[in-house]
Order: structure tokens, then C-alpha cells, then sequence
């Protein structure tokens, strides 16, 4: 199969441009996607963070920007700041690599925008990665003009659609010319997403890269059934055991960082937060003062594991499972980079194991344990789903030997006549308890009333 980054359809200096930045061999993602978006055929591709996706959509569209006219020629949308500006990093790279002159601008919420309009008054961007909402509010405002977009990319569809901008979406695709080249990027398809789509992308080129949600072999991973316990004082103990090097902690919500972030300061540790709430001046002084080493400990949501890339993560606790799966793998994917070691850990209550045999079932092993004398040790869990066993409905002696007999061979039909014999001895025993359950009610109501 040739190699799509030598193909000739790409200009001379991104094939250039791909060689300095180590870009050699394709991913598969990029092996299919390329060619597709190359022929500006509409697509919808679901492959997970660490698939290469970023740069199959990325390649063909600064291959399809004309350098010389200075208009909006490519959209590419991302749900959160951080997410987009990690995106506006990569495209630069790869423009710079390339020697392109192209101009790229980065316009998201919860920057300053005076500053973002100033820079486009100045220059008019020919590439324009944005958050919905700000995309939204320049197109509204006549600030920015869609007139010549010849691409739409929609990256991480479906943390689009959790966060509640796809009316945002369809609001820039309305007022995009006929032609313009659609495509979608997601780690999950929802029916609700494929339903929105399906509005306007009649027959889409559907890709599926096969999941790669395997954790890294470097990385060691961790399950701790909390009991009765405080899971905040567990956490600390888990933290201060140790003695990471780094350790990123995972909440599902702004508030329960801030609670998390709180607790663990009054106990006495230095504690860094990243979230969506604060501020962008304040979030980029906090990861330069982790990535300076002036914190042991960073509680965050999810967007940090989506959109942030913080080195040398040597422990990721999942304080609590997320309601989407795959955040687990963004989550544990922080630790055990480059060949080097990584330990993660999560805390679950009994109730939560039936999401663990989810994870599971997506390809990822979890090792069972628990702290004894300052130390994680492994444990058979007492409710393990290979050791669970159910409680069966006690059959009279009678029933019981028609269960001995469906071991046998026996003619057509035999194993549904005894199957249908059991469902009718258990209904029937259902009933007796019902009426059993009945009379006993009455009875007490019966006492109550006697009492008055």
C-alpha cells in the first residue's frame, strides 16, 4: 500500500513538512482518512485520542488552504479551550514545518475578546479553530464571514454534544456555502449525534478505527473498593503513602474539585486545580507552576485529561468513575508515558462494580487492592463477578428432579416442557407469597384500627 504521507495529491512542502516533525508511516487512521477528506468527501470517523486523528484531518486541510487569497477557508471546532488550543498548537507545528504562509487564529471563550477581534481585524485568518460558542458569537456579529469555507471539522463530537453545543454547530453549518466538506471526529457516535449528522451529510464516508482502549503494559492499574470509608480520607492516605512524583486526581465536576482541592489543602498539601471555571490567565500560571515543580498534586475534571498535556504524571487517581467510560482511558492515559512507568488508581463503592465489568469489557485489566500497613496489597474481592453467586429460587424436591433430567439427552422439545414446568412452579410460589404478603398487611391494618 503506498504511503499516503508521499502521496503526490499533498503539496511538495507538507510532504517536507512531515519529515522534519518524524511524521514517516501513517497511522490507520490517517491511512483512511486522508485520501477521503482529500477528495472533499464528507466523513464521520470514530477513533479515540492517541489514534492520530488530530493530523488526518489536519494534513489535508492546510493541503487545501490557497495561501495567497486571505479568507476563511477551513473551520475547525473544539468543545473546550483547552482542547482547542492543544489543537492550534499541533496546526502550527505542522504549518511552520511545512513553511507554509498560512494564517491561523485561535478564538475560544473565556479569553479576552477585544484581543481576539483586534488580531482579526488585523489579519484576516484563512484557518480558524474555535470554540462553538465564541464561533457562534463572531459569526452572529458579522465579525467573522463564512462565505468561502471550503471545510468543517467538528473534533470531539461527542464532548460536543455532552456539553451542549451542537444547536452552536448547527448554527455555523446553516450559513456555510453548499459546498463545503463536512466531517465529524468522535471517540463514541451517540444516536443522538448520528441524528444530527444524518441532517446534513446525506451519505457520509463512515469510518471506525478499532478502539484502542487498552491501558499502556508501563502502566500499573489499581482498584479499591472504599467500603464504609471516607473516600476523601482514603485518598489522602493513598496520596501521602507514596509520595509521587506527580499525581493527577480526577473529579467529575467543578465543584467537587474545588471541595477536593479544599480538603487535601487543610490536610496539609500543596494542591494545584484545573478546571473550566477558572480563569485562562489563571489556569496557564497554574501549569507553569506545575510543569516548574511547585506542586506534588493536581485535582482536575476531565477537560484536563482531554485537552491538557501535563508531563511527568506518575500517579492518576479516578476519585470517581465519569458517567462517560472513555474519560477512563483519557484519564489513565496521563500516567505511563514514553516507555516510562505509570501507576493509576480508582476508588469504587460494591454498588459501582457493575461499571467496572464495562471497562473491563472494553479492555481494561484491573488489579484488586487494598492498604495494609502503608502499603497496596492484593485482595480476592468478596464479590468478585466470577465468584458472585445468585440467589436461586428453592425448588420443591419434585422440581428439582426435572432439573436433574434436562442434563440428559432427551427428545425435541423435552428441555422447554421442564423449562415451562420450573416458570410455573415459581409463578405459582409468587402467588402464595403475594397473598401471604397481603393478608399480612391486613392483619396489621386491622391492629392499628383495633388500637384507635
Amino acid at each position: 500500500m503506498n504511503n499516503i504521507f508521499k502521496d503526490e495529491q499533498l503539496k511538495p512542502a507538507i510532504r517536507t513538512g512531515l519529515t522534519k516533525i518524524d511524521f514517516t508511516e501513517p497511522t490507520k487512521v490517517q491511512e483512511k482518512v486522508i485520501p477521503i477528506l482529500l477528495a472533499h468527501k464528507n466523513a464521520v470517523v470514530q477513533a479515540v485520542t492517541g489514534s492520530g486523528k488530530t493530523h488526518s484531518f489536519l494534513i489535508p486541510v492546510l493541503n487545501d488552504i490557497a495561501s495567497e487569497t486571505h479568507y476563511t477557508q477551513a473551520i475547525l471546532t473544539a468543545p473546550s479551550r483547552e482542547l482547542a488550543e492543544q489543537l492550534y498548537q499541533v496546526a502550527r507545528q505542522l504549518r511552520d514545518a511545512a513553511n507554509l504562509q498560512i494564517s491561523i487564529a485561535n478564538l475560544v471563550g473565556g479569553s479576552d475578546r477585544e484581543r481576539q477581534l483586534k488580531k482579526l481585524n488585523n489579519q484576516k485568518p484563512q484557518v480558524v479553530i474555535a470554540t462553538p460558542g465564541r464561533l457562534h458569537d463572531f459569526v452572529e456579529k458579522k465579525i467573522l464571514y463564512l462565505d468561502y469555507v471550503k471545510d468543517l471539522i467538528i473534533d470531539e463530537a461527542d464532548m460536543t454534544l455532552d456539553m451542549g453545543f451542537l444547536s452552536d454547530i448547527d448554527f455555523i453549518i446553516q450559513r456555510l456555502p453548499k459546498n463545503t466538506t463536512l466531517a465529524a471526529f468522535s471517540a463514541t457516535i451517540p444516536v443522538k449525534l448520528s441524528n444530527f449528522l444524518r441532517k446534513y451529510m446525506a451519505k457520509p464516508e463512515q469510518i471506525v478505527i478499532d478502539n484502542p482502549l487498552v491501558i499502556s503494559p508501563t502502566v500499573k492499574n489499581d482498584l479499591i473498593d472504599i467500603g464504609s470509608k471516607s473516600r476523601k480520607r482514603l485518598l489522602y492516605q493513598l496520596l501521602t503513602m507514596g509520595q509521587p512524583y506527580l499525581a493527577l486526581i480526577f473529579a467529575n465536576t467543578k465543584q467537587n474539585v474545588d471541595e477536593l482541592t479544599q480538603y487535601l489543602q487543610e490536610e496539609g498539601l500543596k494542591v494545584a486545580k484545573i478546571h473550566g471555571g477558572i480563569t485562562e490567565r489563571e489556569r496557564k500560571r497554574t501549569l507553569r507552576e506545575v510543569e516548574n515543580g511547585q506542586y506534588q498534586y493536581v485535582v482536575a475534571t476531565d477537560l484536563a485529561a482531554r485537552g491538557l498535556d501535563i508531563d511527568g504524571v506518575s500517579l492518576v487517581v479516578n476519585y470517581e468513575i465519569p458517567r462517560n467510560l472513555e474519560f477512563v482511558v483519557h484519564r489513565i492515559g496521563r500516567t505511563g508515558r514514553n516507555k516510562m512507568t505509570g501507576h493509576a488508581v480508582t476508588l469504587i463503592r460494591e454498588e459501582e462494580m457493575t461499571r467496572i465489568t464495562s471497562l473491563e469489557q472494553m479492555g481494561i485489566h484491573f488489579d484488586f487492592v487494598e492498604i495494609k500497613n502503608g502499603e497496596l496489597v492484593l485482595r480476592k474481592h468478596y464479590h468478585r463477578r466470577d465468584t458472585v453467586k445468585f440467589s436461586s429460587h428453592t425448588l420443591d424436591p419434585n422440581m428439582k428432579g426435572f432439573v436433574k433430567k434436562t442434563k440428559k439427552k432427551r427428545k425435541p422439545g423435552y428441555k422447554k416442557k421442564i423449562k415451562r414446568a420450573i416458570q410455573q412452579d415459581k409463578a405459582q410460589k409468587n402467588k402464595i407469597e403475594q397473598r401471604h404478603k397481603m393478608r399480612k398487611e391486613k392483619a396489621q391494618r386491622k391492629k392499628r384500627r383495633d388500637r384507635k
